[in-house]
């Protein structure tokens, strides 16, 4: 039996806009998961709208999915790594392809290497997530100053685990306020993220 796993973004406060910024915040966010069996996912790079002081969104382009799958019961856990960026000079995004490549490219490869000299499989796809994804940040960190510099945030490192302990064990669901800031912008980002059982098909 399977769940059907759902990660959105549901919520976005500017509690502070950028320094020495003109007009308001163009925010973004791009990110990369995967689960406890090794189904590696990448969101692409999001807009998320833009953003003056106090301004608070919950509707269009929210709440914006940014990955869904069923995953097995066995598999009841997904790293997800992800990094807000205030565009300005648009680097990250003009490099939002060949960074997803490169990324998807390098988890494949360390997967294999661990996978090689016969790493515990269970533990293979997590450590093969972060042996990938921390260097990986030289990458991202480099595309954001092609041009006018884009303000990466700090990322956030998350693990979206199943709640068994909730009043139906057919499905959890939680709600995770993230805050960062950086040059004096300040922002609250909220993620939920469901697990749903799927019912079982009858013959």
């Amino acid at each position: 039996m399977s769940f059907h796993f759902t990660l959105q973004v549901v919520r976005i406060e500017c509690l502070n806009e950028q320094l020495m910024e003109w007009g308001k915040d163009e925010m973004h966010l791009i990110g990369f998961g995967v689960s406890r069996k090794g189904r590696f996912f990448a969101t692409g790079y999001r807009g998320l709208g833009s953003y003056g002081e106090g301004d608070v969104r919950t509707t269009s382009p929210l709440p914006m999915t940014l990955y869904e799958s069923d995953l097995e019961d066995d598999e009841l856990d997904v790293l997800f790594y992800f990094w807000l960026v205030e565009e300005d000079g648009g680097g990250v995004g003009r490099a939002a392809s060949a960074l997803e490549a490169e990324m998807r490219a390098s988890y494949l490869r360390k997967a294999v290497e661990l996978n090689d000299i016969q790493f515990p499989r269970v533990c293979i796809p997590f450590t093969a997530f972060y042996k990938a994804v921390l260097p990986f940040e030289a990458s991202i960190a480099e595309a954001s100053t092609d041009g006018r510099n884009d303000e990466l945030y700090t990322p956030f490192d998350l693990l979206l685990r199943f709640d068994p302990n909730t009043p139906s064990s057919l499905s959890s669901s939680k709600d995770l306020p993230l805050r960062r800031s950086k040059h004096l912008g300040d922002y609250l980002i909220t993620l939920r993220y469901t697990y749903r059982r799927d019912p079982p098909i009858l013959a």
